[in-house]
C-alpha cells in the first residue's frame, strides 16, 4: 500500500512537471509571438535589450570556427566589440496599421541590414502585425542611433539592399500576393522627420518581380539586384535582376517623373535565374570573388556558407553544401549580412521580444567581423 502511494506521488510531481514543461513552452513559442508587452517608453529604446558587449563576447567565444582566440582579440581593440546596438527592440515608436494613429511596438523584429559610408539602415517588422514596419538609421562611425523611418505598410522587410551607384535604398516587399521590391532615396531617408509629418515615408515606387514567389533577402553589386526566397525545406533559387528601367544609370539619377511614369516603368528586368540553393536561407551577400549565405531557422546554430564566385556568371551556380568553401557556425537567428568598408556585419533577431524568452544564445546587437579574419583559412589555403 505504501509502495502504490510512492508511486502516486512521483507520478503526480512527474505530470506537474510535464505541465509546467508544456506552459513554458507555449509561453516561449507562442504567447510572446502574438502579443506584446506593456511598455513606458515614449520614445525607441537605445539601449541594448538584453547584453552587454561583454556578454556578447562570451556567447560568440562558443563559436570559435570563427571567433577564435585571434578573432576576439582583434576585436577587442574595436569599439563595442566591434558591435552595434540593435535600437527599438524593447520599444519602437511607429504607427498602427489600423488606426493610423502614433504608438509604441515592443514586438519589433529586426530583418535586413546594408550599410553606407556614413549609415547602417536596419529593417525591422512587427511580429504581432498590429504596426508599420521600420528602418532605423545609426551613424556608422559613433553607432549613435539617428531615428526611425516609418514604412507605409506591414512589409517583412527580409531584407534591405544598398545601391551605391544611385544612392537608393531597395527593401524586399510583396505587391498583389507576388514578389516586389520597393524604393526609397537617401536624401529622402535622411530628410524624413515623423515628428514634422505625422506620417509614414511613402516608397518612391513598388515593382514587381518576375521568378520570384516571394523577395526574402537581397545584394546589391554591380548595377545588379540578386535576390530569392526563404524556402523551409526545399531547394531554393537566387535571380539576378537589372534596374535600369528604373533609373537612370547614365546620370545616376532617379527619373524625376518616375512617379507618374509607374505604370510604364512597373517591372524589374529578370536577368537570368542565377543559382540553385540551400532550403532556410535568410541572408546573401555578394562580394569580389566570393558569395556568401546565411542559413538559420529556429533555435538551431545558424550557419555562414561561403563560396567562390566564378568572374563571369552567365551560367546558373549551383550553392549547395558540396559547393561551399567553408562554413561556420554562429547563434541561433542569424538574418541578413553585407561587407562594407572591409568588414562583414552579422544581424540576428534573436533579440526580438518573440524570441530572447530564452537570452542564453540571444544577439541583441550587430556584429561586425574583419573580413579578412572570415577569410584567412580559405586564402591560407589557395596558397
Amino acid at each position: 500500500m505504501k509502495k502504490r502511494k510512492t508511486v502516486r506521488i512521483w507520478i503526480y510531481i512527474l505530470l506537474f512537471w510535464i505541465a509546467v514543461a508544456i506552459l513554458f513552452a507555449f509561453y516561449i513559442l507562442i504567447y510572446r509571438g502574438i502579443n506584446e508587452p506593456r511598455t513606458r517608453y515614449t520614445e525607441t529604446n537605445t539601449g541594448a535589450a538584453v547584453h552587454s558587449a561583454d556578454e556578447i563576447k562570451w556567447i560568440l567565444s562558443n563559436y570559435p570556427d570563427l571567433f577564435d582566440e585571434e578573432v576576439i582579440r582583434h576585436l577587442e581593440n574595436e569599439k563595442n566589440f566591434g558591435t552595434y546596438v540593435i535600437p527599438g527592440l524593447k520599444a519602437t515608436k511607429t504607427i498602427d496599421y489600423n488606426t493610423k494613429q502614433s504608438d509604441m511596438c515592443t514586438s519589433m523584429t529586426p530583418q535586413g541590414i546594408d550599410v553606407t559610408d556614413k549609415y547602417i539602415f536596419v529593417s525591422a517588422y512587427c511580429h504581432t502585425k498590429r504596426h508599420n514596419s521600420v528602418l532605423f538609421m545609426i551613424d556608422k562611425e559613433s553607432g549613435k542611433y539617428i531615428k526611425e523611418i516609418i514604412m507605409p505598410n506591414r512589409t517583412h522587410a527580409g531584407s534591405i539592399a544598398y545601391d551605391n551607384i544611385h544612392k537608393l535604398l531597395w527593401v524586399t516587399d510583396r505587391q498583389d500576393g507576388n514578389a516586389a521590391v520597393s524604393l526609397y532615396t537617401i536624401p529622402a531617408l535622411e530628410n524624413y522627420q515623423y515628428e514634422k509629418s505625422k506620417r509614414p515615408l511613402p516608397f518612391l515606387g513598388t515593382y514587381p518581380m518576375e521568378g520570384l514567389t516571394r523577395n526574402s533577402f537581397m545584394a546589391f553589386r554591380g548595377g545588379s539586384l540578386y535576390a530569392g526566397y526563404f524556402s523551409m525545406s526545399g531547394d531554393s533559387i537566387i535571380n539576378k535582376y537589372s534596374v535600369d528601367s528604373i533609373v537612370n544609370e547614365n546620370q545616376g539619377e532617379v527619373y524625376e517623373e518616375l512617379h507618374e511614369e509607374r505604370e510604364s516603368l512597373s517591372r524589374v528586368a529578370l536577368d537570368q535565374e542565377w543559382a540553385d540553393i540551400l532550403p532556410q536561407i535568410q541572408g546573401l551577400e555578394v562580394f569580389g570573388n566570393y558569395l556568401f549565405l546565411s542559413q538559420s531557422y529556429g533555435y538551431a546554430d545558424s550557419k555562414l556558407r561561403i563560396y567562390e564566385r566564378a568572374p563571369v556568371d552567365e551560367e546558373k551556380y549551383s550553392l549547395k553544401k558540396k559547393e561551399e568553401l567553408k562554413s561556420y557556425d554562429l547563434p541561433n537567428r542569424l538574418e541578413q549580412i553585407c561587407v562594407q568598408g572591409g568588414r562583414l556585419y552579422l544581424l540576428f533577431e534573436s533579440g526580438a521580444y518573440a524570441y530572447r524568452g530564452i537570452p542564453v544564445n540571444c544577439v541583441d546587437r550587430i556584429v561586425t567581423v574583419d573580413l579578412n579574419d572570415v577569410l584567412k583559412d580559405m586564402k591560407s589555403d589557395e596558397k
